[in-house]
């Protein structure tokens, strides 16, 4: 994207004050010494506002130091506290061992696979959930 596009996105994500049904947000992560944004955590409320997505992401020299595990803790946390979220689902390429780790310390339970192309490459994801009642 260009840097106007860039500026007039995390403009407009700065203004969302909390999920919105059918939507996704994106939440930046920041560490707690620095303001500067780290990585990212999109959140999608379905319309019913009863099952919700995560994805996230973070800088390679951020990871390994607990600032996702934090954030994604928070986030759904906060949804479940905000929200009538029975269930949280992350999906994550089953080569991505660094997501597939980070999902299972946050109380994400893998429960399927799936087949998918993505940028024409054939590639296995994995489906975790994390249910309101393993919070």
């Amino acid at each position: 994207m260009t840097d106007q596009q860039a500026f007039d996105f995390l403009s407009e994500m700065s203004a969302v004050i909390g999920p919105i049904p059918g939507r996704w947000i994106q939440l930046g992560i920041t560490p707690v010494q620095t303001d500067m944004l780290v990585g990212d955590i999109g959140l999608f409320l379905e319309q019913s506002g009863e099952f919700a997505e995560i994805g996230f992401t973070l800088d390679r020299q951020y990871q390994g130091l607990g600032l996702a595990t934090e954030a994604v803790n928070l986030v759904v946390k906060a949804l479940f506290a905000i929200a009538e979220v029975g269930t949280v689902r992350g999906i994550t390429d089953a080569r991505n061992a660094a997501s597939i780790r980070l999902l299972g310390r946050t109380n994400f339970a893998k429960v399927s696979e799936q087949s998918n192309m993505i940028r024409g490459e054939a590639c296995t994801e994995y489906i975790f959930v994390r249910s309101r009642c393993a919070a």
